[in-house]
This record gives C-alpha cells, structure tokens and sequence, in this order.
C-alpha cells in the first residue's frame, strides 16, 4: 500500500510535469499560428502563472473542506476538460479561458501533489524520495517540448496528445489510496490563513522566495551575460542547458544527503554553494570546462533549496499546517520566479553583466547569515 500511495503520486508529478512543458511552448507556437500578437501571447502565458496567486490563499481551507484527493482529481479533471474545449472551437475567448483555467491548476498541482507526497513518505527516506520527485519533475519538463515537437501545433494531434496524460491522471488521482489520517491533524486554534505560514516557517518562506528570485534570474539572464563575456548566441544559450542540466541531475543526491547527513545542515551547504559558485562565476568564464563546473553545481545548489524547505516542511509539519506551510512556500517561490529578474535586471543596466551574479550571491549571503543567527539562537 505505502508504494502504490508514493509511486502513485511520483505519477501524477511527472504528468503534471510534463504537461506544463508541454503546455508553455504549445499555446505560443499555436496562438502564433492564430496570427495573435506578440503581446498578447505573452498576456496568455501570463494569466497561466497568476493561478496560485488567486487560488492559493483558498487552497489550504479548499484542502481542509473536501480533502486532497478530491482537490488534485478536481485539478487533474478541470484541465481535461479545458484541453478538450480547444478541439471544437477556434474561438480565442475560450483559448484563453482555457489556458487561465489549465494555468491555475498546474499551478496549484504543483503544490497540492508536493503535499501530498510529503504526507505519505516516510521520514526516514523523505529526502531522497523528494529529491528523485525533483529530479523526475526536471526531466519530465524538459520532454515536454519533445513531445510537442513530434505532434506539431497544428491540427487535433498535439490536443489529444495532452488529453490522454490528463485522463490518465485522473483515473491515478483517484485510484492513490487517501493520505486522509496518515498524519494527525494538528488544531490551528485561532491562527488561520497563509499569514500562518510567515510565522511558522518565516526562513523557510524567505529562502523559498530566494530561491524562485535567483533560478528565474540566472535562466532568463545568463545568456545576456554569456554575450557579454564575449561568447556567441550558441554558447550563451548553453549557459542554461548546463544550469538546468545541474537541477536534474544533482537534487536528488541532495535528497540523499538530507537523509543521511541532516536536513539542516545540508539546507546551510547549499547556501553557502549557491554564494560561492555565483562569487566565482565572473573569474571563470574565460575558461569553458571551470565555468561549466560552476554553472552545474549552481544549478543544483540554488534549485536544491527549493526541495530542501520542501523536505524541512513535511518533517516539521503535518495536516493542515503542511498544507498551510506549503502552499505560503510555494506562493514565495512563484513571487520571486515572477518579479525577481526585473530589479536585477536593471542592476545589470546600470553596473554592468557582473550584478547578475553578484546580486544573487548577496541575497544568498544574507539568508545564510540570517539562518546561522537563528541557529545560534536556538542553541542558546
């Protein structure tokens, strides 16, 4: 029952996981074919990434009412139906109702199958089972837009190829056992809302917000510095293959890590390696072979705090609290991801390319002082 409960929902991680790759270039590439706007297929993507800002301050409360089970089908459901739309009409109106619709349940899949995973592992392999579900989120994601480039844009073969995963998930959703009584609920009293989540895990939170500021910015950045370090469009772009490539491959050694060494611990390395890497980054990138290496262990690092303060959350909180604590975790991670590469942004229009780098590792350096405080005092 325990394998069925995880590899169940490692399933449905990988669907929602592949779908949302699969999604972003598809509703780009087919409104193009629409002959939409630019901006307007940017307004597109856009109302997909607010879902969790409009859904998540309801989710715990949604998840206390009729149960994570019921609200992850739901989610799994509504973006069928929404994809199923698309096959009758051309009509843009409903495109867009769509993608907002299919937007906000992938977004908020994101947590809702996070939180149930970390009701359902055990404590002992909590790390290493997060950290393979962030692997396995990474690779999924990337075939995503594999997959598209077989089916195309055009036509009923690229819909119906995302309809058959989200049939699927349904039928998973509904077949994993309830995590309902796996973990004694714990009485909120008073304390209600997301606010609960800054006081109960307020560096995690911070570190979560971190985390989406400096994974966004090095993603949509780093081949603007790679030009400016002289290199050409080819080599800038490869700038991020190799970050990402260092997100898939090194968190689920991270997770292990946890496990064995502690979480705490482990959380306070990848600071201090996300500081480091982006310190030496700017004396690295005349040399091809060193400046993969940073860029590859960065890519674990700063994408390893995300799953660690996943990891430190399901050990540390159950019930409606892990819900509570989760969704403000997630919520953190999304605000960074969205407006963390506008300010350091213009800090490279006005310092030059090395703000980049150096931006991220004060922000890192920070928290990380921040945490060896709070430690200390809780030694105390």
């Amino acid at each position: 029952m325990y394998l069925w409960r995880v590899s169940g929902v490692l399933t449905l991680i990988a669907i929602e996981a592949l779908l949302y790759g699969y999604t972003y270039p598809f509703f780009s590439l087919a409104l193009e074919k629409h002959g939409l706007p630019t901006w307007l297929i940017g307004l597109n993507a856009s109302l997909a990434g607010a879902g969790i800002f409009i859904v998540g301050p309801f989710l715990p409360k949604l998840i206390e009412k009729i149960g994570l089970k019921a609200v992850v089908t739901g989610q799994f459901a509504l973006s069928l139906v929404s994809f199923t739309a698309l096959l009758f009409t051309d009509n843009m109106v409903v495109w867009f109702l769509a993608r907002f619709v299919m937007g906000t349940c992938f977004s908020t899949l994101w947590t809702t199958t996070e939180i149930w995973l970390n009701g359902v592992v055990t404590d002992r392999h909590r790390g290493r089972i997060i950290g393979a579900s962030g692997t396995l989120y990474a690779t999924c994601q990337f075939l995503g837009p594999v997959v598209l480039g077989q089916t195309g844009v055009v036509g009923t073969l690229p819909i119906i190829a995302a309809i058959v995963p989200l049939a699927v998930g349904v039928v998973v959703a509904l077949g994993v056992p309830s995590a309902v009584g796996e973990a004694e609920d714990e009485d909120l009293g008073d304390l209600k809302g997301l606010r609960l989540a800054l006081t109960l895990a307020g560096s995690l939170i911070l570190f979560g917000f971190m985390s989406g500021v400096g994974e966004t910015a090095l993603q949509s950045l780093l081949p603007i510095y790679g030009l400016s370090h002289g290199l050409d469009d080819a080599n800038a772009s490869y700038l991020v293959a190799i970050f990402s490539l260092g997100e898939a491959v090194l968190i689920v050694l991270l997770g292990v890590l946890a496990d064995r060494w502690g979480r705490g611990e482990t959380l306070a390395l990848c600071t201090a390696v996300a500081v480091v890497t982006m310190v030496a980054l700017p004396f690295s990138m005349d040399v091809v072979a060193l400046r993969a290496v940073i860029l590859f262990v960065a890519g674990g690092a700063i994408s390893g705090l995300y799953t660690l303060g996943v990891i430190l959350i399901g050990q540390d909180y159950r019930g409606s609290r892990l819900a509570t604590v989760s969704t403000g975790f997630a919520m953190a991670y999304a605000a960074g991801s969205i407006i963390g590469s506008t300010p350091i942004g213009y800090l490279i229009d006005i310092a030059g390319p090395e703000a980049l780098p150096l931006s991220i590792a004060i922000g890192f350096a920070l928290l990380g002082i921040g945490l060896l405080r709070r430690r200390a005092s809780a030694e105390a």
